[in-house]
């Protein structure tokens, strides 16, 4: 195996034949993770002795002509979100340190369940909650392709172990970006699927126990091939898509296997997500380049909610959803920014206080909101299959400890609150969609890529199309390695 270049499918084929046992493929990864997590640290808690006892039983199965599996004897690692039996699961806080779960979190059981053979855990900032990887218990993640530089966040360590092949499969979880935005700053590929179509049972947050769906929050492999993320998506998502028992995603149409029969919409760039010139360029070259390749491109068809308006939901809606990890202190702040406007404001940093000292009264105004940007999405997907737009607004940033909340990002040489990050996720978590990351190229020499959203339930087409995207941009790129500090 070239764990440079190899992705998922490729090694789950191979272990399948019998070209590569498990053992040996757990041994290549955790020499690699000995090799190259010295710099990136992105693997943060290891079970290896379960794991290894796991992969030659596997390798045993095998032998017999048995499969457990779409993933049968696959080592891979999941983000530290996701609950795992036995496996210490901190979410990267300090009350939760010790915390070794009992029970695997819904999609842990459904990867292991496949045949996956769960080896070590990635790191994350804490709850989940920064655009940036680092917390107090296990320190900072670094970017393979320059470690002055984020991963992403907050699925950072997830993103970074597949960039450098210590991992071929990874789970994460998407909030604000949380898969789509480490895939695009790593080079590599992530799916946020629909939401409510992967469960979320034993994600934190919210904290161990907690039960309730979390608003906004959803789940989705990363790999380095779509598909890698088309396995993902099969196994995560099952046979009860969206609880209903026997429902299974459908497939894509099947006009959207040739270009020619892709209706896609292009969404480059708006005033309400101050974005770097190169990205805008990047995204809009490859709209030119789908269109010369026989798709029918539409550069400007948008939803009939603007991005300002929708983009102030999501934030309300957000910061709701976070609002039981906040302090004391945190939730004084915001109530104290929240009244100096009233619930009609635009502005985003107005917006998300709003929203974690919002009243149920409120909650269900920004509440209905959404649904009329749901509404508005799906009379645009009358028009086009999927719509194209930039991950975030620039290639990986320096890292930054500084609060969320006075943290700013260089666009193009202006300083921009870095809340703004995550405008161009909101396009997709706003209104519930599928939304799958694919790199199409370097600027500056780091990765950027684009997202592919699609219908909800339709996380198949995104998936279709963002196939046409990655043969026409080349695929997986391995960031350049490195000698270790």
């Amino acid at each position: 195996m070239d764990l440079d270049r190899s992705d998922a499918a490729t090694a789950c084929a191979r272990l399948a034949a019998g070209e590569v046992s498990s053992e040996e493929l757990l041994d290549a990864q955790l020499a690699r993770i000995e090799s190259r997590d010295v710099e990136v640290h992105a693997v943060v808690a290891l079970d290896v002795d379960r794991a290894r006892a796991r992969a030659r039983a596997a390798d045993e199965a095998t032998a017999r002509g048995e499969s457990w599996g779409p993933l049968h004897g696959l080592p891979i690692t999941v983000k530290d979100a996701f609950e795992t039996e036995g496996l210490v699961t901190t979410c990267g806080v300090a009350e939760l340190a010790d915390h070794v779960p009992e029970r695997d979190a819904d999609a842990v059981a459904r990867l292991r369940a496949a045949g996956a053979i769960v080896f070590g855990k990635t790191n994350l900032p804490p709850f989940a909650s920064d655009i940036d990887t680092f917390n107090d218990i296990y320190g900072l993640t670094r970017n393979p392709w320059d470690p002055d530089r984020t991963p992403g966040g907050s699925s950072g360590g997830s993103a970074a172990a597949v960039a450098t092949g210590m991992s071929l499969l990874e789970l994460g979880s998407d909030i604000g970006g949380s898969i789509r935005s480490p895939a695009h700053y790593c080079g590599v590929f992530g799916h946020k699927a629909t939401w409510g179509a992967v469960p979320g049972r034993g994600h934190i947050p919210p904290m161990p126990g907690g039960l309730a769906p979390s608003d906004l929050g959803v789940f989705g492999p990363l790999g380095r091939s779509v598909a890698d993320l088309d396995l993902g998506v099969t196994v995560l998502t099952g046979d009860d898509v969206g609880g209903v028992p026997g429902a299974r995603l459908p497939a894509a149409p099947e006009r959207l296997l040739d270009l020619s029969g892709c209706r896609i919409g292009v969404w480059s760039s708006d005033a309400a997500a101050p974005t770097a010139a190169d990205v805008t360029a990047l995204v809009e070259g490859l709209g030119a380049r789908l269109a010369d390749a026989g798709a029918r491109v539409d550069p400007e068809i948008r939803p009939s909610v603007p991005l300002e308006t929708s983009y102030a939901c999501y934030l309300r809606l957000l910061t709701a959803a976070m609002a039981p990890t906040f302090d004391d202190d945190t939730r004084a702040l915001l109530q104290a920014v929240a009244a100096t406007a009233d619930w009609s404001t635009t502005d985003p940093m107005v917006a998300a206080a709003q929203g974690g000292a919002a009243d149920h009264a409120h909650w269900l105004l920004a509440d209905e909101q959404r649904w009329r940007v749901v509404a508005a999405w799906d009379r645009l997907f009358e028009s086009v299959d999927v719509v194209l737009a930039p991950c975030t607004p620039v290639p990986a940033f320096p890292h930054d400890a500084t609060p969320m909340i006075s943290r700013t990002l260089d666009v193009d040489g202006e300083p921009v609150p870095a809340m703004l990050h995550t405008a161009w996720a909101s396009l997709a978590s706003l209104p519930l969609l599928p939304a799958t990351a694919v790199p199409v190229g370097l600027v500056d020499g780091l990765p950027c890529g684009v997202q592919v959203i699609g219908p909800r339930f339709a996380d198949r087409t995104t998936l279709a199309v963002a196939a046409h995207v990655e043969q026409l941009c080349g695929g997986f790129t391995p960031p350049p390695e490195r000698p270790a500090p």
